[in-house]
């Protein structure tokens, strides 16, 4: 598998859950599916709204240095905004990670119909909904795994804001990149794992998508970071998963 260092790479995986937005506008009866996450969203992001609310700000003012002379306060300004947007885009992760655990069933049977329908299945044709639950069983023990392994390098990272200076823009950096990472993982996950692919494989998927995954998981954080909008984020970055891996299927990777 080839990385792309493409430009339009990046693009065109950055807009792929605006796609899976499209496909979900023209065929209504997609909506139910993706109600219930929808709701879920709803509840998830009430949450994490009032966590950062109440303890992110103060958290985060600690872990930066003290410094005097203008030319630090827009460093620390800089940094700050940095620090907060990477914290968010983890936050983001966790509370998408929760939320596909509990929509499993509604987004596996969105993105089994979204591929259906992407490939030109007759409006009238039945779905393939064979094996639904073994396949639900295995992804979310693999959703599990993914979760520890990102926990076991997020929270070590956090070290680096130790490095004076520039520790806290490093780190906003590095956790910025390996969240966009993990969500794309996440969320390519549905059509990925339907080819009975470990694992290891599904990381090895990725990385071959070269900038990809960076737009794609960098497009599922900006969704989570955007009041309202972050409502949809579980069942549009599916769909834009969904999407993104039919244009490179792994007879073409």
């Amino acid at each position: 598998m080839r990385a792309s260092a493409n430009p339009l790479t990046f693009l065109r995986a950055f807009w792929s859950p605006l796609r899976g937005l499209r496909l979900l506008w023209d065929h209504k009866r997609l909506w139910p599916l993706a109600a219930a996450p929808f709701l879920l969203n709803l509840i998830l992001f009430g949450l994490a709204f009032w966590l950062s609310y109440a303890y992110l700000g103060d958290w985060v003012r600690g872990l930066l240095p003290g410094g005097e002379g203008w030319w630090w306060a827009a460093l620390l300004y800089v940094a700050l905004v940095l620090l907060v947007l990477a914290l968010l885009g983890a936050q983001i992760y966790l509370f998408a990670v929760v939320g596909r655990v509990v929509a499993e069933p509604f987004l596996e049977i969105l993105t089994r119909r979204t591929e259906a329908l992407a490939q030109g299945m007759p409006a009238g044709a039945p779905w393939s909904d064979a094996g639904l639950l073994r396949d639900m069983l295995r992804v979310l023990r693999q959703s599990l795994k993914r979760l520890v392994i990102y926990l076991g390098v997020m929270l070590p990272l956090l070290l680096v804001n130790l490095v004076p200076g520039v520790g806290a823009i490093l780190y906003a950096v590095l956790a910025w990149l390996f969240t966009a990472y993990f969500l794309a993982l996440e969320f390519m996950d549905y059509p990925l794992d339907r080819r009975g692919l470990s694992l290891q494989q599904k990381s090895r998927y990725v990385r071959g998508m070269g900038l990809g995954w960076l737009g794609f998981g960098s497009a599922v954080l900006v969704i989570g970071l955007v009041p309202v909008v972050n409502f949809a984020l579980l069942p549009l970055a599916a769909m834009g998963g969904t999407l993104l891996y039919l244009e490179r299927p792994l007879s073409a990777a």
